[in-house]
């Protein structure tokens, strides 16, 4: 879904086309002969020009992100609109022909266009770039972005109407102010007239304007259409979604890392549909299935569901798994947590700080932070307690995750897409930045170790004929895997966080790195992905790496790599010991 919404924002990008068309048809702007040419205040010009470049800046800084289906139904509205908004400014712009200029400028003598759009406002130019401004804010879901609209550019073209209107009235007079009465506003309340351009040409001097019109639409529908093809360019950063960075020194097997073995497990499981993916499922069952570890509790938050359905599709899971009704599932955060406000103690907040407060713990975090980031808020001395910290997140510096990475050329956008977020860290930055800052021993199975390890028809097939809690998984699985073949391209699937149960249990499969992680804005992300995914992240990398302005760093074991065997480890203690 997240591609869809990056293609809609840029073809509402391509849409700003329209204003540029706005010089193009005009034979130059002619003096009427005997006409006293005037020029207005080009003031309001330049406000307006200010008013546009706060408006791009806020559209890149607070652009929201580009997962669920309210990003793509925004998307597809602002789309939409601004397609509207660029179609208004080429027809307005057809009907002045070569009377059209940038600042206020009027001749006497000439006629008074109050054809086509001017029919119904004095400013339909104004009125399609707000437009085509607020479905591009609206598009990438910055309401700053919006909010600039309405209190900088509805102004600035306000002021600029009036500028013109006044020398319209001096050049015209009569005859201007006959028009004025004679067409609605735009804004009730905004301006007499309202937002726009209004000018005068003679009928001679407005040839090919149904001609402009065509052309204009054309290029743009043209360039929406052609946008997709640029998939299949050969670069290799926008093929396989890496920037070059300086590699890490990961090691096989290493660094030893110790692992009390009482076990909590906080997870985000929804484990069905399409938008389910299965991975925690496999990481809880691989836990719970293992003699060596003890699981003393396990917490529910929101995340990859509701967390209505992650408590249900959790009871479940472990009401499946022989031995195991006796694990407590605790319910936790629904939201995700706010730096300045007091959070409510939910059952799994109470129940993970009575258990680090029995002693040393490893906590395998497959979900956000936000169970874990508000225990040690509420009690920081703990955080001593937390003997490893296992989360599912942290990128290098400018990687977008791209499953495909070039591999095919099936698939949606040609073996592009779809683009993949951090989501765990995604979901809540500020408890992300909370554990970051305070636990000490935290160990990343990030995307690019799990992109090592996939999960095919035969696996799950495998899993059928096993356990019954085995053969319950691999059915729900079933419609995560069609979706990767189906519009992924690839013949199976990543299972992500469960990778950080494999870690637990069998770490020697692991090349991993002790360095330091950190969030910050990645200034190494192109520029169109940090605007359609937002630009902070948490970036793994050496020590001279890191940025001197972070809102949180620590140091971290960095597990990029794995094992060949991993994944028939992984299928073998699914199907092996599961009760």
């Amino acid at each position: 879904m997240s591609t869809f919404v990056i293609v809609l924002r840029a073809v509402s990008l391509l849409d700003f086309a329209a204003p540029l068309l706005l010089t193009i048809g005009g034979r130059g702007r002619k003096r009427s002969r005997g006409g006293e040419r005037r020029r207005g205040d080009r003031t309001p010009v330049l406000a307006n020009f200010a008013a546009f470049g706060l408006f791009f800046a806020f559209l890149a800084a607070f652009a929201d992100d580009a997962e669920g289906l309210a990003a793509l139904l925004l998307a597809l509205c602002g789309c939409l609109l601004a397609l509207a908004g660029a179609a208004l400014v080429l027809w307005s712009r057809a009907e002045l022909g070569s009377a059209w200029s940038f600042v206020p400028m009027a001749d006497q003598g000439t006629g008074l266009v109050t054809t086509g759009p001017y029919r119904v406002v004095r400013h339909p130019i104004y009125l399609g770039l707000s437009m085509l401004a607020t479905g591009e804010a609206l598009a990438f879901g910055s309401w700053p972005a919006v909010a600039v609209v309405f209190s900088a550019i509805v102004p600035t073209f306000a002021w600029r109407a009036w500028a013109e209107e006044r020398l319209l009235v001096d050049t015209v007079g009569e005859r201007y102010a006959v028009y004025r009465k004679q067409t609605k506003m735009i804004i009730p309340h905004l301006l007499r007239g309202t937002i726009g351009i209004s000018a005068w040409i003679s009928e001679a001097a407005m040839p090919d304007r149904k001609a402009l019109v065509r052309v204009g639409i054309s290029l743009l529908l043209l360039a929406a259409a052609l946008l997709p093809l640029t998939c299949t360019v050969p670069i290799r950063n926008w093929r396989t979604g890496e920037s070059e960075v300086r590699p890490l020194p990961l090691v096989r097997g290493g660094p030893h890392v110790d692992r009390p073995s009482r076990v909590w497990i906080d997870t985000d499981a929804a484990c069905t549909g399409v938008n389910g993916d299965p991975d925690d499922c496999f990481a809880m069952l691989v836990l719970m299935s293992s003699p060596d570890v003890e699981i003393v509790g396990i917490s529910t938050v929101f995340g990859n569901a509701p967390l209505s359905v992650v408590d249900r599709t959790t009871r479940d899971l472990v009401g499946r798994v022989a031995g195991s009704p006796d694990i407590p599932v605790r319910s936790g955060s629904a939201t995700a947590l706010e730096a300045e406000r007091t959070t409510s103690i939910e059952p799994a907040h109470a129940a993970l700080e009575r258990a680090l407060e029995r002693g040393l713990l490893t906590i395998v975090s497959l979900g956000p932070l936000t169970n874990v980031a508000a225990t040690l808020r509420r009690r920081p001395d703990l955080a001593d307690n937390i003997g490893l910290l296992v989360l599912v997140m942290g990128r290098r510096p400018g990687h977008v995750f791209h499953p495909a990475e070039g591999r095919n050329s099936s698939g949606i956008l040609f073996g592009h897409g779809p683009i993949f977020r951090d989501f765990n860290f995604s979901k809540d930055r500020t408890s992300a930045a909370i554990v970051l800052g305070l636990a000490e021993r935290i160990s990343l199975t990030p995307y690019a170790a799990a992109r090592e390890v996939m999960v095919t028809r035969q696996d799950l097939a495998r899993m059928r004929g096993g356990p019954r809690a085995a053969a319950w998984l691999a059915e729900r699985a079933g419609p995560w895997l069609d979706y990767w073949e189906e519009d992924i391209g690839l013949p199976g699937f990543y299972p992500f966080d469960a990778l950080a149960a494999l870690y637990v249990l069998h770490p020697q499969q692991f090349n991993c790195v002790k360095t330091f992680a950190w969030i910050a804005e990645d200034d190494r992300l192109p520029v169109p992905w940090r605007v359609a995914l937002g630009s902070t992240g948490l970036l793994v990398g050496l020590e001279a790496d890191r940025p001197q302005i972070t809102r949180a760093s620590g140091s971290v074991t960095y597990c990029g790599g794995v094992d060949e065997g991993l994944k028939d480890l992984l299928v073998d203690l699914l199907t092996r010991h599961s009760p």
